[in-house]
């Protein structure tokens, strides 16, 4: 399943990064069993500084 939330905040400008996640369910339970962050988001940055986001996620997260 698939789902977005709200991380922790921006390294360029502070706002918090939205988070789309990969929840994998148990078929006994409607609890996640794990969460995989699949990508980070800024818009602000990713639109205005694209190079600089690109460089700032490899450096914190190793992926952009």
């Amino acid at each position: 399943m698939n789902n977005t939330r709200y991380g922790e905040p921006c390294p360029l400008c502070h706002a918090p990064l939205l988070l789309d996640l990969l929840q994998v369910r148990s078929a006994q339970s409607d609890l996640p069993v794990a969460e995989r962050v699949t990508r980070r988001r800024c818009s602000g940055c990713q639109a205005t500084r694209p190079e600089q986001w690109v460089e700032v996620m490899r450096e914190h997260y190793g992926d952009t």
